[in-house]
Formats: C-alpha cells, sequence, structure tokens
C-alpha cells in the first residue's frame, strides 16, 4: 500500500491509489458507525474513545515523520509540509468529534422533549 505521505524532494506530498479509496471509505464509514453507536449510549464519554484515539494516532505519526524528515533534511525546512500532513491526519478526528456532537445534541434534544411532553402531561 503506497498511499499516504511522501517528504522526499520531487514527489507529491499525498499519494492516493485507486484500490486503497475503497478501503479508506468502507473503514471511515464503519468508524462513524460505531462513533454513533458510542455517542447515544448513556455513558456519553465512550463516544470521544475514537476521536481520542485518532488524535493519539495523528501525534505519533507526526513524531515518526518528524523523525524520517531530520534523516535527509532539516524539519524546519519541511515545516510547512510537516503542518499540512497533520491537518489532513486530522481530518477525521474533526468528522468523528462532530458527529459525536450531533448524536449527543440530538439526545439532549429528545430529552427535553419527553421533558415537555411530561410536564404537558402533568397539567
Amino acid at each position: 500500500m503506497n498511499t499516504g505521505f511522501h517528504f522526499e524532494e520531487g514527489t507529491a506530498l499525498i499519494i492516493v491509489e485507486g484500490q486503497d479509496i475503497f478501503i479508506i471509505l468502507a473503514l471511515m464509514a464503519a468508524a462513524i458507525a460505531l462513533e454513533i453507536f458510542l455517542g447515544v449510549k448513556k455513558d456519553g464519554r465512550l463516544g470521544l474513545v475514537l476521536p481520542g484515539l485518532m488524535l493519539l494516532r495523528s501525534v505519533v505519526k507526526l513524531i515518526v515523520w518528524m523523525i524520517q524528515v531530520s534523516a535527509y533534511s532539516s524539519v524546519s525546512a519541511m515545516g510547512g509540509e510537516l503542518c499540512m500532513a497533520v491537518l489532513v491526519e486530522n481530518v477525521p478526528t474533526l468528522l468523528l468529534l462532530a458527529v459525536y456532537g450531533l448524536c449527543r445534541l440530538c439526545k439532549r434534544w429528545k430529552t427535553v422533549q419527553q421533558l415537555k411532553k411530561s410536564r404537558i402531561q402533568d397539567l
């Protein structure tokens, strides 16, 4: 699998091969489904597990990239490309956080609607 970030001079920063797109989309769809499942649970903190893991993965990849880049050039010279790579790596994290927020908002809205309904029935 050659898909990913490449910090060699003269090559594109991001390379995505055609056969890997379906795998990436399937994994992201499974992650979103799991995030929805965890986000609507009673303990809402479970929904923060996947975004936290994705953020941790991004930080570990940043450290590895900095080591790789320092092997053949200075990290400061590749700073812009490293920042771009970290931003692109955190897109799934932001997507999972948005899904989590929507799930929690929907759950809160349902609770408010049930409370209004019970107040009306009490009258």
